[in-house]
């Protein structure tokens, strides 16, 4: 009877052990594939999360919010205009229903103008240089970014 105690702990023991890990490796950002095009995007965007804000910023060094955009898809090799409004402008828009990674995401954050856009990183997130963080991933339903949601485009190559 001892023994069959021992071998169970031990068993629960070693389970516990791989949920842990499993958990512990796991992406708080995880995103699904959507093309190896969008892939290669969504890398360079987030291989730059914590990158400083500034205006005009449009290099590793620091970004604005449409630098970051414009940095990401240039290298790519699709170059998009340097001003949210102008992203938003040229885009072909998509409704928020239809929204998978790679797509660009506007916000009204000034008044009634287009004024901060963001990359969908995953179903419910986006990844954008903000003037507080930098850059980081923020989701849709955010307090902040929910109300001031103005449209989505996707870019296409």
């Amino acid at each position: 009877m001892q023994i069959l105690q021992t071998q169970l702990l031990r068993a629960t023991f070693i389970l516990a052990c791989i949920v842990v890990v499993t958990a512990c490796s796991s992406s708080s950002h995880t995103r699904s594939s959507v093309s190896p095009k969008i892939d290669h995007v969504l890398a360079v965007a987030e291989d730059l999360l914590g990158t400083s804000y500034c205006a005009a910023g449009a290099t590793p060094e620091c970004f604005d919010c449409s630098g970051f955009v414009y940095y990401c898809y240039l290298d790519l090799g699709v170059e998009l205009p340097r001003t949210a409004r102008a992203m938003y402008e040229q885009g072909r828009r998509i409704e928020r229903g239809s929204l998978v990674p790679g797509d660009l995401v506007f916000f009204r954050t000034n008044g009634s103008s287009i004024s901060h856009v963001g990359i969908m990183f995953n179903s419910t997130s986006f990844i954008h240089s903000s003037t507080s963080r930098g850059v980081m991933v923020s989701p849709l339903t955010d307090a902040y970014w929910a109300p001031r949601y103005v449209g989505a485009c996707r870019v296409s190559n």
